[in-house]
């Protein structure tokens, strides 16, 4: 009978070691994958607050983080002495008179490791887990060794539960799932680090809500850097070299006076939903709405090389995309209407502009302005380039382009010369042609589920 008592202690001992060192791995490699994009925007706040939220916990002892190549980046709480990420994984060792295990986890984006975490966890749950368990099972070998098996059996469901739903917990956070909350409640050490994992996904989940919809309204690479360092949001700007696309509705006011204003609203909403299409698709970003106007920029907020190309390949694609749409609205009896595009590109002026207490990422400049001129002197479903733009070889060799003449614009001394902008290169019309054809069968689905309600 002691022999099976014994048995059966060190089996369940050896089952709660792994299961401790399992939700130990686990919690390293979540605060892994928390930190990796902190990480990488150097938001050393957020990776601060994070630290000291699992620090807190009675249970862990003390949490950092580490650069890839092994030094100490910041930490809250305690670690072994000579800590090293880059050569052991799991690290035992003795805190005064409490024992202590360190969980090393990298940071991995794609196939590169940009750093390590580290957890340090108490032993002391397991230490004292493992004299009741003994105790149990000496007292119940004496009695009859059936209570003792189903004492020992229930002190480890108990035990190991709460490390499995800890593990759900994390593996759904990992694959993006927020809304996973773990419903245990204890008074524990675990139940620290159930509460603590609770709080950790609902903030994460509050910065997320508060990103997506921040991305409604700013483009979305502009609200990733307002949500990563929040305090660098402020008035300024810098000077950028950019491209610009202004898309106007000709005819607009007469239109207007002829629908009602939901229909305006529902037509609106369709065209523009097209322009956000292409912009997106040529890496722009949508500056702002103004009525009946869209105002696209290319080249910031993030640098691209290719950004006057870029746009030209836009306008072309909204000419496109417009022509098509038109054919569809026109066969369901819908209102149709045409754009005219002007385009220009030069030095700018990109930043948060207005007060203290609103501002607006924009660009102006006198390159936007004269973008903005040239799309009011273009004719419906038709795009007007300034000639400087065509005098880059690079550009006029992959754009087709008949010469419009000098144009006198308002503001402007002398007549400006132009293009009217006929199409681009034969790769990058069948690239467009792709995508639109993509998004006209959208559209279709849409309308089908929409007749069929």
């Amino acid at each position: 009978m002691t022999i099976l008592g014994t048995l059966l202690l060190n089996n369940q001992l050896s089952r709660m070691r792994d299961q401790a060192d399992s939700f130990g791995t686990a919690i390293a490699q979540q605060l892994a994958n928390t930190a990796r994009e902190p990480l990488l925007a150097d938001d050393t706040f957020f990776l601060k607050v994070q630290l000291n939220n699992l620090a807190r916990s009675d249970s862990v002892r003390g949490a950092a983080l580490f650069g890839r190549d092994g030094n100490l980046i910041d930490k809250a709480g305690i670690l072994p002495l000579a800590a090293s990420p880059l050569h052991e994984q799991v690290k035992r060792w003795d805190l005064e008179d409490e024992p202590v295990t360190t969980y090393y986890a990298p940071i991995k984006i794609s196939d590169a490791v940009a750093g390590h975490t580290a957890i340090s966890l108490s032993d002391r749950p397991i230490v004292a887990a493992r004299q009741a368990v003994q105790d149990t099972m000496v007292t119940a070998t004496l009695i009859m060794s059936v209570i003792a098996i189903i004492v020992a059996f229930l002190i480890s469901r108990r035990l190991a539960q709460p490390i499995h739903d800890l593990l759900a917990a994390t593996s759904a956070m990992r694959k993006g799932d927020l809304n996973y909350r773990i419903q245990d409640r204890r008074n524990d050490e675990i139940g620290g680090l159930i509460e603590a994992y609770n709080t950790m996904a609902h903030g994460m989940l509050e910065k997320d809500q508060v990103e997506r919809v921040l991305q409604r309204f700013v483009s979305p690479s502009v609200a990733r850097n307002m949500m990563a360092d929040l305090d660098q949001v402020q008035l300024g700007g810098r000077d950028v070299s950019a491209t610009v696309v202004f898309a106007d509705i000709v005819g607009f006011t007469r239109l207007s006076e002829n629908l009602a204003p939901d229909a305006i609203a529902d037509m609106l909403n369709v065209y523009f939903d097209a322009i956000t299409t292409a912009t997106s698709f040529y890496r722009g970003t949508i500056d702002k709405y103004m009525g009946d106007c869209a105002m696209i920029v290319f080249g910031v907020p993030e640098k691209d090389d290719e950004h006057l190309f870029h746009g030209l390949c836009c306008a072309v694609m909204i000419q496109r995309l417009v022509e098509r749409l038109n054919e569809h609205r026109h066969a369901h009896g819908q209102t149709t209407v045409e754009f005219r595009i002007g385009i220009n590109s030069g030095d700018m002026l990109a930043g948060n502009l207005g007060s203290r207490d609103r501002m607006q990422y924009t660009v102006v400049g006198d390159a936007v302005n004269l973008a903005s001129r040239l799309s009011n002197m273009a004719g419906g479903n038709e795009i007007i380039a300034a000639a400087p733009l065509l005098s880059n070889p690079n550009i006029a060799s992959r754009v087709r382009a008949t010469e419009s003449g000098a144009m006198r614009i308002r503001g402007k001394e002398n007549p400006v010369g132009t293009y009217r902008i006929d199409g681009v290169h034969a790769l990058s019309e069948t690239l467009m042609e792709q995508r639109i054809a993509q998004f006209l069968a959208k559209l279709n689905t849409e309308h089908q589920r929409v007749q069929g309600e």
